[in-house]
């Protein structure tokens, strides 16, 4: 695992400590503009946090995927992970026959983003509830790529690339930008708590046994049989993921709709006060791609510049993470398990 040196320290975690001194009229306005803007909240949301009272969810408090998910690096991870999922042809093409990116600019990373949230804080329930509905939407993507494959979103292997990115991802950006990165042991079970959680998304798991107290218990408990994981397609551990992206390197090119997506995710056209912010975070999550995929991604930006653009994005998720003051996901599961 990476080490800190004390500056980066600083940077990364120590403005957290200005808070009750820098900012104790703004900052209930800058987090809940945060909240809404980087969680999903909505004025006026109906969500009850004590519902499912004492629920631990499926990875529950102490889990790595609390600690990973909790801090504000996740944010350029969604940037990073649609990257990576742009140089797959088929998980390209389902993108451009089924989502409408370009009018609906961060609908589908918004979407994924709640998968992965509600999956790791939210109640049992909630989890098999939302694993229902993205099965739902993955059963309408399916069609032929330009190539002339099929291609079908909840096909093994598109469903294991999908959570593959997002998981390196997630981790990837947490190693290098959290306050307080998690250890190897730490970063090994986060590798298996998203994989199981993602092999719920595959088909050939029975949901309906499992929609019962007993049922939930053995979801905690993992009882169940899990096919993504027992074929070998999602990882247990950091080595099989790195093993597991590079499984998919002969797969993966910039074929002309990865050229479109790869435009947008420069130019997304967010508000003009946005892309500095914005721009940032895709210049991280470039620079934290292996070379041999910068390499399949075509960025011409030299290595030599990494260190600039890593500091600068230090500092950006340093002032956000002071001004969002915690992960409010989290801090609705804690409420509901303490709700007992």
């Amino acid at each position: 695992m990476p080490t800190t040196s004390p500056v980066t320290r600083l940077v990364r975690g120590g403005l957290a400590d200005l808070a009750p001194r820098g900012l104790p009229l703004l900052r209930p306005l800058v987090q809940q503009a945060l909240r809404r803007a980087l969680a999903g909240e909505r004025p006026g949301s109906d969500h009850d946090p004590l519902l499912h009272a004492g629920d631990p969810g499926l990875t529950g408090p102490g889990s790595a995927s609390w600690q990973v998910l909790s801090d504000v690096s996740g944010l350029p991870a969604g940037v990073r992970a649609l990257l990576l999922q742009a140089l797959h042809p088929l998980a390209v093409a389902g993108v451009a026959d089924h989502s409408s990116y370009e009018t609906d600019q961060w609908g589908r990373l918004h979407r994924t983003s709640a998968w992965v949230a509600t999956a790791t804080f939210g109640s049992v329930p909630d989890a098999l509830r939302i694993s229902r509905v993205v099965r739902a939407m993955h059963t309408k993507v399916r069609g032929t790529a330009p190539d002339g494959r099929r291609y079908a979103a909840d096909a093994p292997e598109l469903l294991a690339w999908v959570s593959i990115t997002f998981t390196d991802s997630l981790l990837a950006m947490e190693q290098r930008f959290a306050a307080h990165p998690v250890d190897r042991t730490t970063a090994d079970r986060f590798v298996l708590e998203q994989s199981r959680v993602s092999a719920l998304l595959d088909p050939r798991v029975e949901l309906a046994p499992l929609d019962s107290p007993d049922g939930h218990e053995r979801l905690r408990r993992w009882d169940v049989e899990l096919p993504l994981i027992d074929e070998g397609l999602l990882p247990v551990d950091v080595a099989g993921l790195r093993a597991a992206l590079e499984r998919y390197r002969g797969e993966l090119r910039v074929l002309e709709q990865g050229e479109r997506i790869l435009h947008f995710l420069r130019a997304p056209g967010l508000p003009t006060f946005a892309m500095p912010a914005y721009r940032t975070m895709h210049a991280a999550s470039v620079a934290t791609l292996p070379d041999w995929v910068r390499d399949v991604l075509g960025s011409r930006r030299p290595r030599a510049l990494d260190p600039i653009v890593l500091a600068q994005t230090d500092a950006l998720l340093a002032g956000m993470r002071l001004g969002l003051g915690g992960s409010p996901a989290r801090a609705t599961a804690e409420r509901r398990v303490l709700a007992r």
